[in-house]
């Protein structure tokens, strides 16, 4: 009788292997390459050259072995580029930059010679991967470090003639913003942005008009923006830029804060003015359009009266905070001696209770300070104090700003950089079908470069020396980078913590908001109520009681990578963008499922598909007489796994004369199936 393992081994002889799997063979090295380079397309991976052993080399090893000059190698061993040996660094961890590819992949293939020295075959594969599998991530890494000859000498030509350049000095022409001239969007050139923003694939443009049918208003966000504000809803800013270069056309910024604390986009509005009925219908419609706004937890803007009123008007479950930039520049605005008729020492003094206010950490603190702006006896600043600050104290005060989901940010600087970075980006512009062009690209430009930093952030993580079986370890598994940093130095400050009281399973922190409460779980400190993360309040409390710093439920699954990896954008378009097709292999290769899988679902998709074309091979060769008995084996299989069950093979050995040949099918037909 002969087994499934002779029979596997006698159909890999009479068909040809095509691809990179065990017992492929390559005649040269020039096709082994080109199947290298096929592969990593293919999969999405990218492999690097681990071990090789040239055929001069392997001569001196085995001088009696027939080898072909011509394949040059006798030995090589491709491994993914985060395979290798895990690299250990020689510093004291001060410089916390380092990063490294390797994470002790275990993907690798191991190609030799063939016994007669005149093919390489692959002799040992390794297909699974301890990381995710994304063509994202292949595309964004650099596959060539080295210049070849060609770049060498370019690059040698464009030194030296930046050297005589730099001898003979740069003429200084004329800066054309000098002569510049300031022009104002009408409504006619605003009219004309609408075309362009509407040929943007999967765009959505709405354009708000008067009762006259004037147009006021333009509002636009693509797919992209969507689907980041649709999983990263918690936080938005907002807030104008008034002109882009010579061009003056107020444009509202929506940002949104993601899992790694970058800043995106979300949603542009171009306005022909600045009035609150304007901007409350461009809200609605940016809720309207926007389920998840109804997630919102809170919005910070710049401080203008009117916008305040709107947000509140048409999102009223989110909380209101302002810049602190702003509300600081209104008060040196405002309080001056003309306004409010006092004396120059009596306006320091107002100023400097008023900043102080500002950054108060409590109530307690605010009760203080709001006692010592009551005794200073200047009635116009304290009416003016109440009727436009008292009440709405918890939009501006920094120790009430934070009770809420808010990442501890406390001004607009992410609107104001992300303007400048556009405006940088945009180029020149000659009309608005030239800046909405420009707009566009440097919106796309900037949004790669975010991308690029969200892969680099799982390919090429953080090298962070820390011990494997520490609090912090599990912690910067479970969290993205810009999370992490955070956690890390709560827990360096966690041991400086002490403790005012203890009573069970509550303690009062020595804090400089007083009446902090801190439990195991949960704090009402300006950190913890702000990020959703574990704060140094609690981490020093549990190693008060003795319980495992590490707790997964302490933070919020927005900062978790596995959320990130799954939401973000970048990620999603590249797992419903098909795959690159495989080299064929006949029989014909059947379509991968079209539902979104799992690095890990992929992985065994690819393993069992290499199964089923052995299995298609073997039915192939069997008589046709036996051909339907072995069809109808494979289908009950399919049928009892379809229907959720388990399939449990038990292999009969069969005597064939010996003037038969032994084919496939024997082996098949005497299989039993029995289901579980």
């Amino acid at each position: 009788g002969e087994t499934a393992e002779h029979l596997l081994s006698t159909a890999d002889t009479m068909f040809q292997v095509v691809g990179f799997q065990v017992g492929a063979e390559f005649s040269s090295y020039s096709d082994l390459h080109r199947e290298f380079r096929r592969y990593q397309r293919a999969y999405a991976v990218q492999l690097w050259t681990r071990h090789s052993r040239t055929i001069e080399a392997q001569r001196r090893r085995a001088p009696k072995r027939p080898m072909n000059d011509a394949l040059k190698f006798a030995e090589i061993d491709y491994a993914c580029i985060h395979g290798g040996k895990l690299f250990r660094a020689k510093g004291t961890g001060k410089r916390t930059n380092q990063r490294t590819n390797k994470t002790r992949c275990p993907c690798v293939i191991k190609v030799r010679l063939s016994p007669d020295g005149d093919k390489f075959v692959v002799k040992e594969m390794i297909e699974s991967h301890n990381h995710t599998i994304q063509e994202v991530e292949r595309e964004r890494r650099p596959h060539q470090r080295r210049f070849d000859k060609a770049a060498q000498n370019n690059r040698a030509d464009i030194t030296e003639s930046l050297g005589n350049t730099a001898e003979q000095g740069i003429q200084q022409e004329d800066n054309p913003r000098d002569n510049r001239t300031t022009w104002k969007m009408n409504q006619t050139n605003l009219e004309k942005m609408v075309p362009a923003l509407a040929s943007v694939k999967d765009g959505n443009v709405v354009v708000v008009v008067s009762k006259a049918n004037v147009l006021q208003a333009i509002y636009f966000q693509d797919n992209i923006m969507k689907q980041t504000f649709e999983k990263f809803p918690e936080v938005l800013l907002l807030d104008f830029v008034h002109r882009w270069e010579d061009l003056w056309l107020p444009t509202f910024l929506l940002l949104g804060i993601d899992g790694n604390g970058e800043s995106e986009l979300v949603c542009l509005w171009f306005m022909q003015n600045k009035e609150r009925e304007t901007i409350k219908q461009l809200l609605r419609i940016f809720k309207q359009k926007n389920p998840a706004a109804e997630r919102i937890q809170t919005v910070m803007c710049s401080g203008r009266p009117y916008c305040g009123e709107v947000v509140a008007e048409v999102l009223p479950q989110s909380k209101l905070i302002t810049c602190l930039f702003h509300t600081l520049h209104t008060f040196q605005t405002d309080i001056t001696t003309d306004k409010l008729h006092v004396t120059v020492g009596q306006q320091n003094l107002l100023l400097e209770i008023l900043h102080n206010m500002c950054y108060a950490a409590s109530a307690e603190e605010y009760d203080l300070l709001y006692h010592q702006l009551l005794d200073t006896n200047t009635q116009r600043a304290i009416d003016y104090f109440h009727q436009n600050w008292h009440e709405s104290r918890s939009q501006w005060v920094e120790g009430f700003k934070h009770e809420s989901e808010s990442y501890l940010i406390s001004t607009i600087n992410r609107v104001e950089q992300l303007g400048q970075k556009l405006q940088a980006a945009m180029g020149k512009f000659t009309d608005s079908a030239t800046f909405v062009q420009g707009l566009l690209k440097a919106v796309e430009s900037l949004r790669t470069e975010c991308d690029h930093r969200t892969v680099r952030m799982f390919q090429k993580p953080s090298f962070v020396a820390l011990e494997a079986s520490s609090s912090a370890s599990a912690y910067f598994s479970l969290l993205t980078g810009f999370a992490f940093s955070r956690v890390q130095r709560e827990l360096e400050e966690a041991q400086w913590v002490t403790f005012l009281s203890v009573d069970g399973e509550q303690a009062q922190p020595v804090s400089r908001r007083r009446g902090v409460v801190t439990g195991q779980s949960s704090c009402q400190c300006a950190f913890h109520s702000s990020m959703r993360l574990p704060c140094r309040h609690i981490l020093a409390f549990r190693q008060l009681r003795g319980t495992d710093l590490f707790e997964p439920t302490l933070c919020s699954p927005r900062w978790t990578r596995e959320h990130y990896l799954r939401n973000h954008p970048v990620f999603r378009i590249i797992s419903e963008t098909p795959a690159a097709e495989p080299a064929p292999v006949p029989p014909q290769q059947p379509e991968s499922p079209k539902e979104e899988t799992t690095p890990m679902q992929q992985e065994q998709y690819h393993q069992a598909f290499k199964v089923a074309q052995k299995l298609s091979v073997l039915a192939a060769k069997c008589p046709t007489e036996e051909f339907d008995s072995c069809l109808a084996v494979l289908t009950a299989v399919t049928n009892i796994w379809a229907r959720g069950g388990q399939v449990q093979v038990n292999e009969i050995n069969v005597t064939h004369r010996k003037e038969e040949t032994p084919s496939a099918s024997d082996d098949m037909q005497s299989d039993g199936v029995h289901q579980n």
